[in-house]
Parts: structure tokens; sequence; C-alpha cells
């Protein structure tokens, strides 16, 4: 992580100032009203953040964004946890109070005691750990997270407060993204059934720091502190988070002092490191998000392999790096990132014009190829798709840009939409992380088409790897599986890997952040300085 500093704050006309970026950007009108900004930031005891996106469902089992998961942290106790501060992953007991390896496939937890949830549901036991393990894991359920208890077989109540996590097989995971995780967050059963068996964004009871006070869709969220939380101390009476899809109107919002905490365009980063904004903190963190180019091979345009490769090789990914993130990122070679086992060296496939030309003519689709490259509506992915469509053209494939607002984009390769996830072709997608490689290609299996997988991308042989590795306790076996299923990825077609998405943060001198060493934020630690 490095960090910059500077004094004496000044402030800026945000509101004049961020309509102009959206029309400048090409973005149209800004996705909130920028009023809710001035009229949210209320001084003392109150921390007022920028995220992202709004929140779209709270459910630890059927969570669909980061946004939704730094939330899920602050109303609900989770298993465990990860320290903030530090320069590499640790974890922490949150809810459980210890664990206990007895073997490869038997884990003895014992939970804190007088964590309470609210209304009417008690105390927090070992039955709702129970619970809310096998819940996620249940394939009737059909969570997009089950794979995170891929080897759960089920959970052993030994007392009110104590319990045995038994696996079928040993899970690599399990301390590194699983208890520590999401879907390490225990509810009880009472309340989820209460709520008709799953939720979206109106939780059926509290347990962690916070509680909901005020959601106001597209505007901001109000968290208010939890009284019954007792477990650790929390220093902010209210957490105020303002969606904001454009980072570059988030740093306007942020230098007109309408906020304390922001992730910024990755584009700004040069820029901020050597001059951040009076009366604020730049920290920048080596993230371990991902952003690539999919090819949806389901799509008849794009079925066949060499199109596919055509595509691949026509594609300069430094030139596209550059132009999105303007020197603030460099180009990946693959989606694990150099933090983690599996990361890749290097891509199979460069750049090569004359091949992908070559390619093209034997498909027999040289010079009559109109695509569309899909991607959400903010200048970095904007300028990484002109420069795709320019490299593009220069084979002879003609690129339309289509742009969209958070909540359509995410829908568009969904089979729950119809059949509309056959007719994306081109898009750019960042996926958010969790510290352990399974976490990066748990997306690309078959049964995960029509969900997050929308290249179409089905192989045998790595959902065979995907098991394989989780299950595999070998740190240099597993290394080996997860560069070779990133082989297979890119042998495909359907991938250009483009780059790790650095992480930068503003942060007011009057706040004390807690960011993980990737520069994910914990709200619910935050604390004045």
């Amino acid at each position: 992580m490095e960090r910059n500093n500077k004094s004496n704050l000044t402030r800026r006309g945000f509101i004049g100032t961020g309509a102009t970026l959206g029309a400048a950007a090409g973005l149209g009108a800004l996705p909130f009203a920028s009023s809710a900004i001035a009229e949210s930031h209320v001084e003392g005891g109150v921390l007022t953040a920028r995220v992202y996106a709004d929140i779209s469902n709270l459910d630890p089992a059927f969570w669909t964004s980061e946004v939704d998961s730094l939330v899920i942290r602050c109303l609900f106790a989770h298993s465990m946890g990860y320290e903030t501060g530090v320069d590499a992953f640790e974890t922490k007991p949150v809810a459980m109070k210890s664990y206990e390896i007895i073997d490869e496939t038997h884990i003895g937890f014992e939970l804190n005691q007088g964590i309470m949830y609210s209304g009417d549901y008690g105390e927090m036991t070992a039955e709702d750990a129970k619970y809310s393990f096998e819940r996620i894991a249940d394939p009737e359920l059909n969570s997009p997270y089950k794979e995170d208890w891929a080897t759960l077989d089920h959970v052993e109540v030994t007392g009110k407060y104590t319990g045995v996590i038994v696996l079928t097989e040993p899970f690599a995971p399990l301390f590194t993204t699983t208890l520590p995780g999401v879907s390490g967050v225990i509810l009880p059963q009472a309340a989820i059934e209460a709520a008709g068996g799953q939720f979206s964004v109106e939780p059926p009871v509290y347990s962690g720091p916070y509680r909901i006070k005020d959601w106001q869709p597209k505007t901001r969220l109000i968290l208010e502190r939890n009284p019954d939380w007792t477990l650790t101390d929390v220093a902010y009476d209210e957490i105020h988070l303002i969606p904001i899809e454009d980072p570059k109107t988030a740093e306007l919002g942020f230098e007109a002092g309408d906020l304390d905490f922001a992730e910024i365009s990755v584009s700004s980063i040069p820029r901020y490191m050597s001059n951040p904004p009076a009366g604020s903190t730049f920290e920048r963190f080596d993230g371990l998000a991902y952003y690539w180019m999919g090819i949806n091979e389901l799509n008849d345009q794009l079925k066949d392999k060499n199109v596919r490769r055509a595509i691949q090789l026509a594609v300069d990914r430094k030139t596209v790096v550059d132009a999105s993130s303007l020197g603030g990122a460099e180009p990946a070679a693959g989606i694990i990132a150099p933090a983690l086992i599996g990361s890749r060296e290097a891509n199979l496939y460069d750049r090569d014009v004359e091949e992908s030309k070559r390619l093209l003519e034997e498909a027999g689709v040289a010079n009559s190829l109109n695509l569309t490259i899909s991607i959400q509506q903010t200048a970095e992915n904007l300028a990484a798709a002109q420069v795709i469509q320019a490299n593009l053209a220069e084979v002879g494939i003609q690129v339309t840009i289509n742009q969209y607002e958070s909540g359509t984009y995410w829908s568009l390769g969904s089979k729950d939409e119809g059949d509309q996830y056959l007719d994306i072709q081109l898009f750019l997608m960042r996926f958010s992380m969790q510290p352990d490689p399974s976490w990066a290609t748990m997306w690309f299996t078959p049964q995960q088409i029509g969900v997050w997988n929308w290249q179409g991308f089905d192989n045998a042989e790595f959902a065979e790897l995907q098991e394989a590795a989780q299950i595999e306790l070998d740190t240099e076996k597993r290394d080996e599986m997860y560069k070779r299923m990133q082989d297979l990825m890119e042998e495909s077609g359907d991938f250009v890997f483009l780059n790790f998405v650095p992480v930068g943060s503003l942060v007011r001198d009057t706040v004390n952040p807690a960011l993980r060493p990737d520069g994910v934020p914990v709200f619910y630690e935050f604390e004045p300085s």
C-alpha cells in the first residue's frame, strides 16, 4: 500500500462541476441527485462514504455485488473477518470465538456468547450456524455461492455455542474465503423462514454492528448503530453510503467536502499520488479484482473459435489498459492476481494483426463482421471500448459500443431475463475478488452459464480442475491447477485478460479508515482520527 497526504482543506462547487463532468464524458444524466450528498453529510458521529452502486440483495446466499457484501458485513455477524491496516491477508474471529482443526474434514468451533438477533429471535447459537452453512450448501436453494461450501456434509451441534463442521473432503478455501466471507454469515432459521425462505433488500433480522435506518434507492443508504451489538466497539452513530456509479463524479464530491471516503478511478491514481486534495490522505492498494473483455461463444456470430481467436489477436491489451487507466495499471496475464497462488507470468496469445486477418479470412467473415461491445457507462470503460473498437477496425471488424447503467448491464447475461444472454457479444467486465484463487475461477464453470459465465465457456477439464483444486491442500499442486485453468480459458478464445484493478482511496484527515490489504473498506471498523 502507498500513501500520500495533504492538509488545508479547500472546497469546490460540487453541483456545477459534477453535471459538467457527466456531459463531457458522454454519460448523460448523473445517476443520483447531487443535493443528496450535501444533505446526508452531517458533522459529528456520521461517516459519509461513496459506494460504486446501490444495494441489490442483502441475503448472504444471493448477494450480487461487492457493495452488497460491504453492507452485509455491517448488518450481520459473520463467523470470521479479515484484519485491516495490514499488508498481507490475515483472518480474525468475529462471531466464532475459536476453532480447532480436529482433522482435515472435521473443524470444531465455539461461538461468542451474547450475540443478539433483533426482534424476538434471541441469541445466536450453534444451531444458527448449522442452518446458515447448510442452507447455502443446499443444492435445492440454488445459491450461486454454494461452491463456498462445496464439500460440506453437515454441521454437528455439540452444545449451545459449539459444533463441528463435517466435510466430505478437505476444503482449501474454508479459512481464506468461506468463513471470513459472506458465506460465513450466521442467521437464524426462524427469521429466514418468516421471510419466505430468502430475502432481498429488506432484512428480516439484524445481528451486526449496524441496522438500516433509511434507504432511498439510488440516492443513499443510512445505517445506524445497532444497540444490541456488544461484540466490538463501534465509532460512528451513522454510516451514510452514497451510490455514485462514475468514479470521476465521486472524486468531485470528495474534493467538494461532501464525502469522507471515496474509491477513485484507476486513471486518477497517478494524479492523486502526487497531489492529493487538501485535508486528505490518499492510499493506493494492489487490488485483487480483475478486468477483462469477454467474448460470448453462444452468440451465432461468435460460435467459430477462429473468429474468437482473431478477436483476441486483434486487441492491443497494453493500449487498452493505458487508455482506461492513464498509467494507473499494467496488463494482466490472467484473472488471479500476483498476490495469490495460481498467478500466471504471461499470456498465451499476444497481438498479431496479420494472423487475426488470416483467421477471419479462413472463417469466411473477412471485412463483413459487425459486433457490439456492452459496457457499464463509466469514462474508463468507454475509453477501453473505444481502443478495442479501433483495434478491431484494423482487422475489418466493425464494433458498436452499447453503454448501460449498472442495473440494466448486470441483467444482460442472465437466463432469468429470457434468451437475451445469447445476444450479448463482446463485453467488458470487472469482478471483485476474495483472497483465494478459487474465487477467481468458480464463476466460469458450466453451471454458471447464464448466471456469471457470460462467455458461455463450457470446458469439462476446467470444471474437473475447479473441483480438484478446492480439495487440494498442497499449495504447489493448487498453483499448477489454477495456471492450467487460466490457460484453458484463454485457449477457448472467450477471454482477453486486461488488468488487475488497483484501488485508490481518498480519506478525509478526520477519518481513520479500516481497509483490507486489497483496499476493500470494512466500514463498521472506521473511526474518527
